[in-house]
């Protein structure tokens, strides 16, 4: 069995985490700020450790610094209307750094306190960009439908939060018109069953699923860099 640096995120860590939350106070914070931080931040980033080689295999831009890539228990609350300190969900992406390639494709580990979740997300702040996606669709349909045959393949499920609900391709094939309508694409897995995060079998569990979803991963990132090099995503505009 392979030896990872992720030995489990315990029941009592998230109980702990959720009661922080509840008692919203920076004493309180403090006073367990390191058994939250052993308990919940270590192990995230270790996930991020044990994961980093293959994140790497199937993007060289792939970020892998683990203090970067894991949510913090803190919140930052400044123009957010919920003023609620702290965090019971935590999360971390598996992305290109944000600043060079904003609004790139990347993968996601996260728990809340009664189920966790992975999967593959991409979202645009700019919706019409994501026609790039599209007209790759079109032009290779095969080897998008056997991206998504990759994915369900990784145990994950396809959905899209917002549609045009205009038909743009009215003569694209049946088998690929349903993602033709899509502003954003997320395949993603969630579970109930907390126990499975409270082992280092979950870095095997993770690594299968990443590396079987890897030809959808790969389809978004040429998508991405087509995006990139015709101006239509602009690093400039996302870091002033």
């Amino acid at each position: 069995m392979n030896e990872y640096n992720f030995k489990g995120i315990k029941p009592e860590s998230i109980e702990l985490l959720c009661i922080n939350k509840f008692n919203d106070s920076r004493a309180f914070y403090e006073e367990n700020k390191e058994k939250l931080k052993d308990g919940i931040t270590v192990p995230m980033r270790q996930i991020m450790l044990d994961l980093s080689g293959l994140m790497y295999e199937i993007d060289d831009k792939m970020m892998t610094d683990p203090v970067r890539a894991v949510s913090r228990i803190y919140r930052d609350t400044r123009g957010n209307r919920n003023k609620t300190k702290y965090r019971e969900n935590m999360w971390m992406f598996f992305r290109r750094y944000k600043n060079e390639y904003p609004c790139a494709p990347f993968y996601f580990f996260e728990f809340f306190p009664n189920q966790f979740g992975y999967g593959l997300v991409f979202w645009l702040y700019r919706p019409s960009a994501f026609k790039e996606v599209h007209k790759l669709i079109i032009e290779q349909p095969d080897r998008w439908l056997d991206a998504v045959e990759s994915c369900k393949k990784a145990g994950l499920i396809y959905e899209c939060r917002d549609e045009y609900k205009k038909d743009y391709y009215p003569d694209a094939d049946q088998g690929i018109k349903p993602y033709l309508k899509a502003k954003n694409m997320s395949f993603t897995y969630y579970s109930n069953d907390l126990s499975r995060i409270n082992a280092p079998a979950l870095i095997d569990e993770l690594k299968k699923a990443f590396d079987t979803a890897r030809p959808m991963y790969l389809f978004w990132a040429e998508a991405y860099d087509n995006m990139m090099k015709e101006g239509l995503i602009k690093p400039e505009d996302y870091t002033r």
